[in-house]
């Protein structure tokens, strides 16, 4: 996955400026696809926390936290 700078310069380059993806995907190297993925996409995906069951703390939580 790239860093947001990275796809923002990507949308720039492709959308404002009109580069082609091939121009564009040779600056960042990159793939072509990867850079039309990015320069046609409207919003990032969300980044969701994960949460996990800790099986081992579980019982004694309580406990340390007193």
């Amino acid at each position: 996955m790239l860093h947001v700078v990275e796809i923002n310069y990507i949308r720039h380059e492709v959308n404002q400026k009109g580069k082609s993806y091939a121009e564009v995907a040779r600056q960042v190297q990159h793939d072509e696809r990867t850079v039309k993925k990015y320069a046609d996409q409207e919003q990032f995906p969300q980044r969701y926390k994960q949460t996990r069951t800790s099986p081992v703390m579980d019982p004694v939580k309580h406990i340390l936290d007193g």
